[in-house]
């Protein structure tokens, strides 16, 4: 009896390490056919057809079913028109404002918005309610990796402990520190661009 409780005790911890995200794990979050890893806040007009992921304008976001700590997030996306606008949020909580937008209220956006000029340029970083962090943006990186709309971009977006990165189409634009949200959701915003998103994956570290 005492050989048989331990037996499945040994089996209960490997399933529990089975459920588990370890260090060097790929996990492909867009299947290219549906949703599944997903949960559409506050109305998004978010679909799925040939293999991407489209926003229709409209604003709300699209949230990751599970949280992540420190991992990194590949992504592919492209703009469907000049100056279309999204972000890309991560470790964030899964509440939102309630307001007409519906945005998260405790998180960390990437810019998504294409444009190389004000405030909030492309890769740039925006708080969504979350503590103050630093951050710093290579322009002239920016420019000279951006593509214009119609071609695809490549975000690598890593964030590690307090520090966090944004790298676009394999140049470093932005880095961040003291990053105090330690795990959260991975999302897509919606404020009334029109882009495509496929390929996205998450790097446990």
């Amino acid at each position: 009896m005492k050989n048989l409780t331990y037996l499945f005790a040994a089996i209960a911890f490997t399933v529990f390490l089975g459920g588990c995200s370890k260090s060097g794990q790929v996990l492909s979050l867009f299947d290219g056919e549906s949703l599944d890893n997903w949960e559409i806040q506050n109305g998004g007009a978010f679909s799925v057809a040939n293999g991407v992921i489209t926003i229709n304008k409209g604003t709300g976001w699209l949230r990751s079913v599970d949280t992540y700590k420190d991992f990194t997030l590949t992504m592919e996306f492209r703009f469907l028109e000049e100056n279309a606008n999204s972000g890309i949020f991560v470790r964030t909580g899964p509440t939102s404002n309630d307001d007409e937008n519906g945005w998260p209220d405790n998180g960390y956006q990437v810019q998504c918005l294409d444009t190389l000029e004000g405030n909030s340029p492309l890769a740039s970083m925006i708080p969504y309610g979350a503590p103050p962090f630093e951050h710093e943006t290579d322009l002239v990186a920016l420019k000279n990796a951006y593509k214009p709309a119609g071609e695809w971009h490549l975000y690598e977006i890593t964030c590690d402990g307090e520090e966090m990165s944004v790298y676009l189409n394999g140049a470093l634009i932005t880095t961040c520190t003291s990053i105090k949200n330690e795990e959260g959701h991975i999302g897509i915003q919606a404020e009334h661009g029109l882009l495509e998103f496929r390929k996205i994956e998450v790097e446990i570290l």
